[in-house]
């Protein structure tokens, strides 16, 4: 799911309808995970200088913290708020990264922006689950590739899938913006319903093919999408929904939420259908 921060600071600046079928979306998205009994989950996402700086940027970043504090912007309209973290998983996450030659950096005093904050709001209210929180850099270039993106979240998955405890992913970021830059306000919506499309389809092979250059054409923000790659590659076989998306003017972003059965047939035909795009 998008972590627009108007989304919480000024929701009422969106039209009502928008704000009705993205709140909706997150409830229901929110509703799955409870559903789903997990123990933790794993959050693929971006941060905005707030434990990144110019003294240190690496390309992956896993916190190992007893608890995380968010958000850090008081602006946000959310209350302060203490979210547990999960050192066992955060431990083995790396050791298999580091086992398989990635080589994360890590963190131990990891606080938390909107990029977290803002899909814990909404996806786990209760703050009952731990996360593992990794952090991918989108902030300064070189950032990580779509496919090395794709490997951690191989990895991922399959530690997730040999813990004994039940583990969900969440990735949160995106889609097309352009925050502060000379376009802001700019949503191409063309390029975040292709985007949808690979992810309903589980295309890896065209998620892979991204670059940075691709992202940047439809905003500096837009490469906040590498969260969901790698979403992607922890899931590998996957049927993807889009429970909504909304190019929201007034949030300056392209917002979606997405869903995933790990296993089932793609539902990209039902997406095309629904977003009136003819078949790529």
């Amino acid at each position: 799911m998008g972590h627009a921060p108007g989304m919480v600071a000024w929701p009422e600046a969106a039209p009502e309808r928008q704000r009705a079928s993205l709140y909706g979306a997150f409830g229901e998205l929110s509703r799955r995970l409870l559903a789903a009994r997990l123990d933790a989950l794993i959050f693929f996402t971006a941060e905005h200088w707030t434990n990144y700086f110019l003294d240190h940027l690496s390309a992956f970043c896993v916190g190992r913290a007893e608890h995380y504090d968010g958000p850090v912007e008081p602006w946000l309209q959310l209350p302060p708020a203490r979210v547990g973290g999960d050192t066992c998983l955060a431990k083995a996450l790396l050791d298999a990264c580091y086992a398989q030659d990635v080589e994360p950096g890590f963190s131990y005093e990891m606080q938390l922006d909107h990029g977290t904050m803002i899909p814990v709001h909404f996806l786990t209210p209760s703050l009952r689950l731990p996360i593992v929180p990794i952090v991918i850099n989108t902030l300064a270039p070189p950032y990580p590739s779509a496919r090395r993106c794709l490997t951690l979240g191989r990895i991922a998955g399959e530690v997730a899938r040999d813990w004994p405890q039940r583990i969900g992913f969440v990735a949160s970021g995106g889609m097309s913006h352009d925050p502060g830059e000379r376009q802001h306000g700019r949503i191409d919506a063309d390029f975040d319903r292709r985007f949808l499309e690979y992810m309903c389809a589980a295309d890896l092979q065209s998620l892979a093919r991204y670059r940075a250059e691709d992202f940047a054409a439809a905003g500096a923000g837009a490469i906040e999408l590498l969260s969901w790659i790698t979403l992607a590659g922890a899931l590998q076989r996957f049927s993807g929904e889009v429970i909504a998306y909304e190019a929201v003017a007034a949030w300056a972003t392209g917002i979606g939420a997405m869903s995933f059965d790990i296993g089932g047939q793609s539902s990209r035909d039902s997406f095309v259908r629904q977003s009136g795009r003819r078949r790529a």
